[in-house]
């Protein structure tokens, strides 16, 4: 295999993940719109906050886990393309 079709897969790879990590942070930003909702119908500010709280969370250990899936899969990337040589 060559180094530019292990490329080729491993950059197809990070698109698909890439497009979890897309869809979870979409899901996060929707509960933080949510938390801004419930606070203007009069739901009390603990409920809102907890929205929102949780919605800051699922965010930050998002990016941290999508960093983390970039340096795992570019060091997959190196080795696949060392290991062909």
């Amino acid at each position: 295999m060559d180094h530019s079709k292990v490329a080729k897969e491993q950059v197809l790879h990070l698109v698909f993940g890439a497009m979890f990590f897309v869809i979870i942070g979409i899901f996060a930003v929707g509960l933080d719109l949510a938390s801004g909702f419930v606070k203007h119908i009069g739901v009390t500010d603990f409920t809102s906050q907890a929205l929102e709280i949780s919605a800051h969370a699922i965010l930050v250990l998002d990016l941290v886990l999508f960093f983390i899936y970039l340096i795992v899969t570019s060091i997959e990337v190196v080795k696949g393309m060392v290991k062909n040589d």
